[in-house]
């Protein structure tokens, strides 16, 4: 027996069909699934009064990364972080309430490290630590002051580490690549990124359509507008290079794939975050997710047309004598694997 829909497709002339179709899975469909993503995703993300363990782990991952990204920087400034150090310290004392199991956890033990490294970096800088010691209990920064530099805070590495990069072998390639957000002084031209940009069109997307863009921005006063607008990296000396990735939403035929440009062009900006490094230059991947203002003042500074979304930023600069960055360490692979057998 037919069913409704197969009885109407037999019996309307054909371009009312196609118009039907149009109208059914165009517009209104498009509408239906942001408004079904935007109920599932503000049931869940972090936000401030959030209580779930996974969520307050997530909060304090990222207040630790301010720290570190403080503890990082070549020029240190004592007494650092009041802000994010405040909002860490509510937030794990919330977590140890929610997580009695908290000190097994790569998340808590990365924290306490970074606290320590902290402690250990105001060492005879007295009235900047009376601050952190009205946070954080007395025994926790004692513990914290234990725990190895690995774990959490800082990491030192010279750029002579980086010579044999195009030899290494992917995994530890991969596994020794960190972000790093100030560079040398030395320019970078494009013909020195060309060969990671190549490299990273082998990137696959849906349907090969390939919807990945890149904007090599050396002007370094473009540079700097572009920074401001985005406040990733505020603080830091101006990169030598900036590179945007966009997605062309015009190579999409389906309402139900306006989030695909954010899946292939990021599989691209990893694959060239990769071939950065292994033609031995330094990168770090700056976010997009602006507001309304951010996005339309960015889009007028680089001529960014409506079809395209914007997906990520990397500055791109070379390798310094001496870099040092966040450690960022990362969860075990068995957190976050569900075997379906």
């Amino acid at each position: 027996m037919n069913s409704m829909k197969d009885t109407l497709k037999e019996t309307l002339p054909q371009p009312m069909v196609s118009f039907v179709k149009r109208v059914l899975n165009g517009y209104p469909s498009l509408i239906m699934s942001s408004l079904r993503e935007a109920r599932r995703f503000n049931k869940v993300y972090a936000k401030d009064s959030a209580t779930g363990v996974e969520q307050l782990e997530a909060r304090m991952v990222y207040f630790t990364h301010q720290i570190e990204k403080g503890l990082s920087h070549k020029q240190f400034r004592y007494g650092f972080g009041k802000k994010p150090l405040r909002n860490l310290s509510e937030v794990m004392a919330r977590y140890r309430k929610a997580n009695p199991n908290c000190e097994t956890r790569v998340s808590y033990v990365s924290a306490m490290a970074t606290i320590g490294e902290y402690v250990r970096r105001h060492a005879g800088h007295d009235a900047e630590l009376r601050y952190v010691s009205s946070l954080f209990p007395s025994d926790l920064l004692r513990s914290a002051e234990r725990i190895g530099h690995k774990e959490g805070g800082s990491l030192s590495f010279s750029r002579d580490e980086k010579c044999r990069n195009s030899t290494l072998p992917f995994r530890q390639l991969n596994e020794h690549r960190h972000s790093i957000r100030e560079f040398a002084e030395t320019p970078i031209t494009l013909a020195q990124l060309q060969p990671a940009i190549e490299s990273a069109m082998r990137t696959p997307s849906v349907c090969n359509r390939q919807p990945t863009r890149v904007r090599v921005i050396l002007n370094k006063g473009v540079i700097e507008k572009a920074l401001s607008i985005q406040g990733g990296l505020n603080g830091y000396p101006t990169p030598p290079a900036l590179i945007l990735l966009t997605a062309d939403n015009r190579v999409f035929m389906a309402p139900q794939e306006h989030n695909e440009g954010y899946t292939d062009a990021g599989l691209f900006g990893m694959n060239l975050l990769l071939a950065l490094e292994a033609e031995g230059i330094g990168s770090c991947p700056l976010n997009t997710m602006f507001r309304k203002g951010p996005e339309r003042a960015t889009r007028a500074l680089l001529r960014i047309p409506a079809n395209e979304s914007l997906i990520m930023y990397i500055a791109v600069g070379h390798f310094p004598e001496e870099c040092t960055t966040c450690v960022s360490r990362r969860l075990p692979a068995e957190d976050i694997v569900t075997v379906i057998e």
